[in-house]
């Protein structure tokens, strides 16, 4: 005797999972973005300095802090996450601009809800010539597109 074996049928997926499947693919767009939030303190006053993603190294401006420096965060990464954040702090000189530090920070993670000096810590550097000192601190914070 020979017998026909029915093929079983999957039972329809949940509500759930079919909404899951559909906000995953959904553009990245609306997903929240990483930005780099900074207070610095020189010469008796305070600065605050917001940076976003960057695609282009080389077209993030140097921020001025104070008369002696200068400021830059190159937050590198696209739509699909943070690849690096890269942080310059110059001495300005009369000739040009001396590179004090340079810090960087491979995948890191943007919070919701950062302590100021979640990314850097405090950080306290002191002009080559004069000894005038910069401190700043900086977060990552995630923010809504």
């Amino acid at each position: 005797m020979h017998r026909t074996v029915k093929p079983r049928q999957r039972p329809p997926l949940p509500p759930l999972c079919v909404a899951a499947l559909w906000l995953a693919f959904l553009p990245c767009a609306a997903l929240a973005s990483a930005q780099l939030q900074c207070t610095f303190d020189v010469n008796s006053e305070t600065h605050h300095t917001v940076h976003g993603l960057a695609t282009d190294p080389y077209t993030v401006a140097a921020v001025p802090i104070g008369n002696r420096f200068r400021f830059k965060a190159i937050l590198l990464g696209d739509e699909q996450g943070l690849e690096s954040v890269n942080i310059y702090v110059y001495y300005t000189t009369r000739r040009q601009p001396m590179v004090m530090q340079h810090v960087q920070y491979r995948q890191p993670q943007a919070l919701r809800n950062p302590a100021p000096d979640a990314l850097t810590g405090r950080v306290a550097l002191y002009s080559p010539l004069l000894g005038k000192e910069l401190q700043y601190h900086c977060a990552l914070a995630e923010v809504a597109p």
